[in-house]
């Protein structure tokens, strides 16, 4: 007997890519049916759904009210951002070093009229202004190249010859593992609440409730728990 998959509308030949989304039954192939989910009305258990079935079930749990301490436990992770606002009538740092620099050109290379009626109104009205801006700022730049040359090379004549015994290079930084990033969360998979169990074979975190709830059915009966306690670093950080 062929079946119709009801995402593709492909039929499926081989009954071993037939699968059955666990919340609404329907029939689907392998390639639609692939996501799982704890199922509320199956009393949480783990089950492979179908795309509609699993936004409907995560957006039903997302309007869930968290658990005690839960939101509380959100705030605690989030940094608080301090927004630094600079005052509107503040200049940018660079840009009044460059002006107290062109005021000092000026003072020291007076030129003619009109150039300094343009710096006493600190604004350029011609496009000989202009270029008389333009040739200041890069005979700055000139300048403080040369004189950037003229100290490395004072530097060099100055410093002896750096040998094997008297160069001590830094020693490399030992790095510190950060353990934060493969750090879990230690609260139940299902309600966020405080885990105390570990499921070996699902490899998820549970609460005393629902690891009852979901290991119940036959199917989880085998499988391995064992109890779970959080560090004291993690106890701190997550409020468990």
């Amino acid at each position: 007997m062929t079946h119709l998959c009801s995402s593709c509308k492909q039929i499926i030949v081989n009954n071993s890519l037939r699968k059955s989304c666990g919340s609404c039954q329907q029939i689907f192939c392998s390639k639609c049916l692939y996501q799982r989910i704890a199922v509320p009305k199956l009393n949480y258990q783990m089950q492979e759904v179908c795309t509609p079935c699993y936004h409907s079930i995560g957006t039903q749990m997302m309007l869930q009210k968290p658990p005690k301490g839960f939101t509380q436990r959100l705030e605690q992770q989030q940094p608080q951002q301090q927004q630094v606002r600079m005052p509107v009538n503040q200049i940018d740092p660079e840009t009044k070093a460059l002006e107290e620099r062109l005021q000092k050109l000026r003072m020291d290379f007076p030129s003619s009229s009109s150039t300094t009626a343009a710096a006493a109104g600190g604004v350029a009205n011609t496009p000989d202004d202009l270029l008389r801006q333009m040739n200041d700022e890069l005979s700055i730049q000139n300048n403080d190249q040369n004189a950037l040359a003229d100290r490395l090379r004072i530097l060099h004549e100055t410093m002896p010859a750096a040998t094997p015994d008297t160069v001590i290079l830094p020693k490399p930084k030992e790095e510190v593992a950060d353990d934060d990033e493969d750090e879990e969360f230690p609260w139940c998979t299902v309600c966020n609440d405080n885990a105390t169990k570990r499921c070996l074979d699902c490899d998820e975190l549970f609460c005393e409730s629902c690891v009852k709830k979901i290991h119940r059915q036959s199917s989880y009966k085998n499988h391995q728990l064992e109890s779970y306690k959080p560090s004291a670093k993690a106890k701190k950080k997550y409020n468990y």
